[in-house]
């Protein structure tokens, strides 16, 4: 695995916000948002391209995630606060974005509320608005099944979160590999059998689950509500790209359409018999290269 190294400041309320660093340590910054349920330290899936490209991956902890204190009652139009907060502490006055599925609605919210210090913004297999009827329905029956019930009844997902789940999962989180590998297409199973893909991602869920999944119940209640995030309003100033494959089981690619379609200026790459775990790991370096400008 990548060494990564756990860095920490504090925000105005006195929070804690973590982070973790791979690529070029001097390179050109690139901010991760990672996916559900996850940590920054899934961007060590990236170390490689982001090496190869001269790139700084900078991958923070939301909070309620590893190393991050919680913010109980946020809401994803809080996020973009907390890394200013970051990019301040870091000195950095315009950083790059890279949003990865459940990380996608969170670096879109960046796009909105900090449009003047966003020089790219790609969005890789991104979950989109799924309390959207119309987006919930692309969604695979068991994930559209569990996202609705998430919604009607939030009572349950603090059950399934809550309890021994977080215990059992931050010590043993090897037994969500099972669950990772159901019907994904080729390519994914592929990916994820290559080197230390597995390590790394069963690494994240522990990070989740760290604290008592805080973050993770957090997540699952904000994906199913109202985001009051206005896409067709947002004015970005540096350009929106989307990834996605078309052989995605985990995030469909109809939702990298309905980004596109819903993001003024937002363009799409869609690769034939990719899936949600191959297109980052096979296709990191163009993906990442998206990211490179001339400011």
């Amino acid at each position: 695995m990548p060494a990564t190294s756990l860095f920490s400041c504090h925000g105005a309320d006195g929070r804690r916000i973590a982070w973790h660093e791979f690529g070029q340590p001097d390179g050109r910054p690139v901010v991760y948002c990672h996916g559900f349920p996850s940590s920054g330290r899934e961007a060590a899936l990236l170390h490689q391209p982001a090496l190869a490209l001269g790139l700084r991956l900078i991958a923070p902890d939301r909070p309620g995630y590893g190393g991050s204190d919680d913010l109980p009652g946020r809401e994803l139009r809080d996020w973009p606060a907390d890394l200013a907060t970051l990019a301040d502490h870091l000195q950095l006055e315009r950083f790059a974005l890279l949003g990865l599925s459940g990380g996608g609605p969170y670096a879109v919210a960046c796009a909105w509320r900090l449009p003047e210090r966003l020089s790219a913004l790609v969005l890789a297999c991104p979950l989109g608005p799924v309390y959207r009827p119309e987006v919930l329905a692309a969604m695979n029956p068991p994930a559209r099944a569990s996202l609705a019930l998430a919604r009607r009844l939030p009572w349950l997902a603090q059950q399934v979160y809550g309890g021994p789940t977080p215990w059992v999962l931050a010590r043993w989180p090897g037994l969500v590999e099972r669950v990772r590998t159901l019907n994904l297409p080729p390519n994914d199973l592929i990916a994820l059998a290559e080197g230390e893909n597995q390590a790394i991602l069963n690494s994240t869920i522990g990070d989740a689950m760290a604290l008592g999944a805080p973050g993770a119940r957090r997540d699952l209640h904000l994906y199913t509500h109202d985001w009051r995030i206005p896409f067709d309003a947002i004015q970005a100033q540096a350009p929106i790209r989307i990834w996605h494959g078309a052989a995605d089981a985990t995030v469909p690619a109809a939702h990298g359409r309905w980004y596109r379609d819903h993001l003024p200026g937002a363009t799409l790459t869609t690769l034939p018999d990719q899936g949600h775990f191959s297109l980052p790991i096979h296709f990191g370096e163009r993906i990442l290269g998206d990211l490179l400008t001339d400011d």
